[in-house]
C-alpha cells in the first residue's frame, strides 16, 4: 500500500506540471452579430481555453466564454463564442489557457508590446434612427495569401513566391469593419491536400506569422475559397479530399454557416447595416474547366443550379424586404474567380449556360446594386456591365502576398479605368475596400485600392490627398424605395 500512494499522487500531479500550453495562432475573430461574436483560439497542444470579454467603457463588467477544450484532431482549436453581447458596442476581451491570461504581441520591428484587442457588434439601426439612416462602415477584401515555406514546400529554384507579409498589418491600419477572404488564403503544396494532417500544417503554419495577429484579433473574418485553399491546382467537384478539405476549411475560418442541408457546400450569408454579402463556393460543384460533357446530357457549371437558385432567391427576399419595411441597398457576393471578365480560363464566362442563367435571372428579378468581389488573377482591376438594363460591379483585389501576374494585353470593354493607367490595371500586391455611406436615398460604394505599405492605388491625381477617381464610387440605384418609409 505504501507504494501505491506515492504513484496516485504522482499521477495526479503531473498533468498539473506539464501544463504549459501557449497560443499557435489567433485569436481570430469570426462572425460578428447583434446577438453573438465568436473568437478563435489555436494551442500548441491541449489545453482549456476561455475567452473573458467587458463593455469598453466599463472595464469592471467582465464576461467569460463557456471553456472549450483543444485537441489533436482538431487541429487544437477553440471556437469560443461570447454571447452576452449589445448591438452596437465595443467590447475588450482577453484569452485565457488554462487558466492563465495571455499576452499577444506585435511582430518586432513593426510596434512594440501587446495587441489592444478589440471585437464589435454591427448597429441594431432600423425603426431606431430617424428616416431608417443606415450607419456608414467598410468591408475590406483581398485574395491570393501565400506564405513561403522551408524544408521542401517550396520550389527550388527562383525567388520566394510570397512576399510582403506586412500587408496585413496595412489593413489593420485601415481598420475595416469586415474582411472577406477571397479564396487561395492558403497555397496547399503537395504534402498538405492528400491528407489531414497536411491541411492542418499548412493551415496551422500560415496562420501563425506575426504579421497577421492585430489583424486578426480586431477584425471580424469571412472567407470564401478558391482552387489553392480547397486542393490541387485547378481541382473542382471530381476532388476525391473534397469533404475533408470542407471540414478543414470550415475548422479555419469563422463563418456563420456553410452550405444548406439539401445543398452542402460553404456558400453563407450575413448582413451588415444595410448591405447584404453572399460568400458563395465555386469549388464543390465545379466541373473541370476544359470538360466537354454536353454530349453526354449535362452543362459545365461553377457554382451550380442549386446555389444560384439560393443566391437569387436569397437576393430576391432581401429586396423585397427593402420595399416593405427593411430597407437595404447593395448586395455583395463574393466569389473565388472573376464574374464579368471575358478573359481568363477561370472567369465564370467560360461556363455561358450557368453565366447566362445567373444574369437571366439577376435582370428578370429586378434586382440592382449587385457587387461581386472577386480574386484569383493576381493582378487587380474593376469590370462594369450593363445586362438587360441592369448594371454590375466586379471588383477584382489579388494577390495580397502571393507574386504579382503580368499586365493582361487582352481586350476588355468592360474595365473601368479606376487607377488612372493606360491598361486600368494594377500588378501588385494589394488589398481593397468599400465603404457605405450617404443616406439610405443617396447611398453610395466609395472603392479604396492599398498596396502592401498602405498607400492609396487609386488616387486622383487633381483632387485632395485621400479621394479616389470618380469610376471609384458606385451609386446605388433603382432602389424602390418607399418615399413614406423614410418621411
Amino acid at each position: 500500500m505504501t507504494r501505491i500512494i506515492p504513484l496516485i499522487v504522482t499521477l495526479c500531479i503531473t498533468p498539473l506540471l506539464a501544463s504549459g500550453a501557449k497560443i499557435q495562432s489567433g485569436p481570430m475573430l469570426g462572425y460578428a452579430n447583434m446577438a453573438e461574436a465568436l473568437i478563435i483560439v489555436q494551442t500548441d497542444s491541449p489545453a482549456k481555453v476561455h475567452v473573458e470579454y467587458w463593455p469598453q467603457d466599463v472595464r469592471s463588467d467582465v464576461r467569460k466564454t463557456d471553456p472549450i477544450m483543444t485537441e489533436k484532431r482538431t487541429a487544437f482549436i477553440a471556437k469560443c463564442v461570447a454571447d452576452q453581447v449589445e448591438a452596437g458596442k465595443n467590447y475588450g476581451y482577453a484569452i485565457y489557457i488554462d487558466g492563465k491570461k495571455q499576452s499577444v504581441k506585435f511582430r518586432k520591428g513593426y510596434k512594440s508590446g501587446s495587441i489592444p484587442m478589440v471585437f464589435h457588434t454591427p448597429k441594431n439601426w432600423r425603426y431606431r434612427e430617424t428616416g431608417h439612416q443606415p450607419f456608414d462602415f467598410t468591408v475590406g477584401f483581398g485574395s491570393c495569401a501565400y506564405i513561403n515555406e522551408e524544408g521542401g514546400y517550396d520550389r527550388l529554384n527562383g525567388s520566394p513566391y510570397g512576399g510582403e507579409y506586412h500587408i496585413f498589418e496595412s489593413i489593420y491600419e485601415v481598420d475595416p469593419d469586415v474582411f472577406v477572404w477571397l479564396g487561395d488564403n492558403v497555397y496547399y503544396r503537395e504534402p498538405d491536400w492528400s491528407s489531414r494532417t497536411g491541411m492542418i500544417h499548412r493551415w496551422t503554419h500560415d496562420r501563425s506569422i506575426p504579421e497577421l495577429r492585430p489583424m486578426l484579433a480586431n477584425i471580424p473574418n469571412y472567407g470564401i475559397w478558391d482552387d489553392h485553399d480547397y486542393g490541387p491546382n485547378d481541382i473542382g467537384r471530381d476532388y476525391w479530399n473534397k469533404d475533408l478539405a470542407t471540414e478543414i476549411f470550415s475548422l479555419f475560418h469563422g463563418n456563420p454557416t456553410a452550405g444548406l442541408p439539401e445543398t452542402p457546400g460553404i456558400f453563407t450569408y450575413f448582413a451588415w447595416g444595410d448591405v447584404h454579402f453572399y460568400l458563395t463556393d465555386n469549388r464543390t460543384y465545379r466541373t473541370v474547366g476544359d470538360l466537354n460533357p454536353d454530349p453526354f446530357g449535362y452543362e459545365r457549371q461553377m457554382l451550380g443550379r442549386k446555389q444560384i437558385d439560393w443566391l437569387v432567391e436569397l437576393m430576391k427576399w432581401n429586396r423585397n424586404q427593402s420595399i416593405s419595411s427593411y430597407p437595404s441597398t447593395f448586395h455583395v457576393v463574393a466569389i473565388g474567380n472573376q464574374v464579368i471578365s471575358p478573359n481568363g480560363k477561370d472567369s465564370l464566362r467560360e461556363f455561358p449556360e450557368e453565366w447566362n442563367y445567373l444574369f437571366d435571372r439577376l435582370a428578370e428579378e429586378e434586382i440592382h446594386n449587385v457587387i461581386f468581389i472577386t480574386g484569383d488573377i493576381h493582378r487587380a482591376e474593376v469590370n462594369k456591365l450593363v445586362y438587360k438594363d441592369t448594371h454590375f460591379w466586379d471588383i477584382t483585389s489579388s494577390p495580397m502576398c502571393a507574386g504579382p501576374s503580368s499586365i493582361s494585353e487582352d481586350p476588355n470593354p468592360h474595365r473601368l479605368n479606376v487607377f488612372n493607367t493606360d491598361s486600368n490595371q494594377i500588378n501588385k500586391r494589394n488589398f481593397a475596400t468599400l465603404t457605405f455611406e450617404g443616406p439610405l436615398i443617396d447611398r453610395r460604394a466609395v472603392l479604396k485600392y492599398y498596396d502592401s505599405d498602405g498607400n492609396l492605388l487609386n488616387q486622383d491625381p487633381d483632387k485632395a490627398p485621400g479621394e479616389v477617381t470618380d469610376a471609384s464610387t458606385i451609386q446605388s440605384r433603382n432602389l424602390n424605395l418607399s418615399k413614406k418609409l423614410y418621411e
